[in-house]
């Protein structure tokens, strides 16, 4: 079992958790055995997504913890939540962000603030959320950092599809990108590996990039398989999976990888 050193199960946090990547990334992860936390804002998706994974694995402990990810206050005490709940973090897993619901193409519409918003989203939180879980890490010697990157951090040209504000989006992400690569180097020797994941165009099965997606006109959805070298989209069970294997006992030896899963794009 990928989730177990010597006899103590180990935990996972998994950041975005009330729906979509980062809840079928966690109901993933409790297959693998990892008792989970889940941390969102959105509390009453948190509850389901900890109903769905109870249900499944009867008797595996799962923890909801509503907070804002970008206050360290909320940051902190959500982890000590997590230590008093099971002692021990493992795993963490930030895939809470996102690029907002509006779309912006032009500089001059982008204000301040949602610039501000959108990297705290993505950035802060990933920093925010790693600053707390190193140190419960260290204590065993033991720890896995997956954050989440974005084929948009390369920069999106022509339509935003289901991306919002994409410029600090695009920024956020190729920051994420420096942030792992650096936070792999300075934990290299402590037993602890960080990665990224790079996905393109991915439908969970809900979320709000599937609604977004579905409620383009059908031409529009099928101009975006065609430009993606695989003629599809991907799945969020393609991500879980490839969370799994980085989170792993057998990917010790990888760290400081931003993995693409974009069909080539």
């Amino acid at each position: 079992m990928l989730s177990t050193q010597g006899t103590e199960t180990k935990v996972a946090v998994v950041t975005g958790g009330a729906e979509g990547l980062g809840a079928e990334i966690a109901h993933r992860l409790a297959s693998e055995g990892f008792e989970i936390a889940l941390f969102d804002l959105n509390g009453e998706g948190l509850e389901s997504t900890a109903a769905v994974i109870r249900s499944a694995f009867p008797g595996l402990r799962v923890l909801t913890v509503e907070a804002d990810l970008t206050d360290a206050a909320l940051v902190s005490d959500a982890f000590a939540e997590v230590e008093r709940h099971f002692g021990r973090v493992d795993v963490l897993v930030n895939s809470a962000g996102g690029s907002g619901t509006k779309s912006v193409h032009d500089i001059e519409d982008l204000t301040p603030d949602m610039w501000s918003r959108v990297l705290d989203a993505n950035v802060t939180s990933a920093f925010l959320c790693s600053r707390m879980a190193v140190p419960l890490m260290r204590r065993n010697g033991f720890g896995r950092i997956v954050n989440f990157s974005s084929a948009v951090a390369d920069g999106l040209a022509g339509p935003s599809g289901t991306v919002g504000a994409r410029l600090p989006y695009a920024a956020s992400k190729a920051a994420i990108n420096g942030f792992t690569k650096q936070l792999a180097k300075d934990l290299g020797s402590s037993g602890i590996t960080v990665n990224a994941v790079s996905p393109g165009l991915i439908l969970p099965e809900y979320g709000r990039v599937r609604r977004v997606f579905e409620a383009l006109p059908e031409e529009a959805r099928a101009a975006t398989r065609t430009a993606i070298p695989a003629g599809r989209t991907g799945t969020g069970a393609e991500i879980a999976g490839t969370v799994a294997y980085l989170v792993s006992a057998e990917a010790g030896f990888t760290s400081g990888c931003i993995l693409n899963v974009d069909g080539a794009a």
